[in-house]
């Protein structure tokens, strides 16, 4: 009894000393969201794309970028986005303008047949996008419409979002930075609403 219990004593030692398990990644997805309002105007042009969307380098990575002052990021290890951001942005924004201007007519990307002669394209450059620390939610973000039929020099748009996080958990984080890029994409909306 004493021999069994000697033995068991180094493998009851590495049990408490071994590191605990890390824990799961868990990945994130913005949403495209419920647009009630709908344009008046109907598009003029026979396809719309939106994107590319380019990202500052700092967001251009899987790990949620936490803000802990104005000069300092905390990458989050377990805390990752599903899919580029320029990628999963252009979609959403694609998604809630097709439900504002009630047409199918608008995508991230141009379909084959239409490739390299799509008439307008909106060009989005977002500068920042994160959480700080004390739950608030920004976002700043710069964009231009080209369109082939008018020869004139594009304006370039910029503006900048803040909300706070309504609960400061990751959940409670993205679902408020959604919220941001809902308000962008009705500030969008009207602003293609002016060009058309």
């Amino acid at each position: 009894m004493k021999t069994l219990l000697l033995l068991s004593l180094p493998l009851l030692f590495a049990g408490c000393l071994s590191p605990s398990a890390s824990p799961a990644r868990k990945y994130y997805q913005l949403q495209e969201a419920e647009i009630t309002e709908v344009s008046k105007k109907k598009m003029d042009f026979p396809f719309l794309v939106i994107g590319p969307v380019d990202v500052s380098p700092y967001l251009d990575q899987s790990k949620f970028a936490l803000r802990v002052n104005s000069h300092e990021i905390e990458y989050q290890e377990y805390q990752r986005w599903a899919e580029p951001l320029e990628l999963n942005i252009s979609s959403i924004l694609a998604a809630n303008l097709r439900q504002y201007f009630q047409t199918t007519d608008i995508s991230p990307t141009a379909p084959k047949l239409l490739l390299g002669q799509e008439q307008s394209r909106v060009m989005i450059l977002i500068n920042r996008m994160d959480v700080d620390t004390d739950g608030k939610a920004f976002l700043s973000i710069q964009w231009a419409m080209l369109n082939r039929e008018k020869k004139n020099d594009s304006i370039v748009h910029e503006k900048d979002y803040q909300t706070t996080v309504s609960q400061n958990d990751m959940l409670g984080r993205v679902t408020a930075l959604n919220r941001l890029i809902t308000e962008f994409s009705l500030d969008l909306a009207k602003g293609i609403e002016k060009e058309l």
